[in-house]
């Protein structure tokens, strides 16, 4: 069986202000935490051969070719599959490297919930869902979680988790005890945010 295990490596994390309200559009704060991560690994925009933007959003490939003036996008990707597309993502981008498609792949995720369209608001929009809604979900369609918007509390758990995991997978990455305490950050504020 092959495995993408140790054949390559997160080599840079990005995020922007958790803050209500920022002002900014999906766009502009994936951009902001995309050059965060490309600077976090030490590369420039013009390294960046290969993106896998969030599948369910208004921001696409070109749009971070454009804005970073890239001329040799070898490989380009969406993987829409709800909550399992960062994973896929990742795995997508392992696998454009392993093969030599790509060199340096970036999947930037991000979405603007209090000044746009909150994942429930989504599920509302979608014509299928409307008939799941009708038909089966008094028989369980749905889960519980389901019925309640992201929370902060989830989300800082959510980004403390990834910021750890991250961590741990790259013990020799320079900025790795940055990316400790910022865990242990989001982690603690997980537990004390009051929602």
């Amino acid at each position: 069986m092959n495995t993408l295990s140790e054949k390559c490596a997160v080599t840079g994390i990005g995020e922007t202000a958790y803050v209500r309200g920022s002002g900014k559009s999906v766009t502009a704060l994936q951009m902001e935490a995309s050059l965060t991560a490309i600077a976090d690994a030490g590369l420039s925009p013009r390294d960046i051969d290969g993106i896998i933007p969030y599948a369910n959003n208004e921001v696409v490939a070109e749009d971070f070719a454009t804005n970073f003036g890239l001329e040799d996008l070898r490989f380009s990707a969406t993987t829409p599959l709800g909550g399992a597309s960062s994973v896929a993502a990742l795995q997508a981008a392992a696998m454009a490297i392993i093969t030599g498609v790509a060199n340096h792949v970036l999947i930037p995720l991000g979405r603007n919930g209090y000044s746009q369209t909150r994942v429930g608001m989504r599920m509302q929009q979608l014509p299928q869902f409307r008939l799941v809604g009708e038909y089966e979900m008094p028989s369980g369609a749905v889960a519980p979680a389901q019925f309640y918007d992201d929370t902060q509390a989830e989300s800082n758990a959510w980004t403390g988790g990834g910021i750890a995991t991250a961590s741990c997978m790259l013990k020799q990455h320079p900025h790795r005890h940055l990316w400790e305490e910022k865990a242990r950050e989001y982690m603690i504020s997980a537990y004390a945010t009051s929602e």
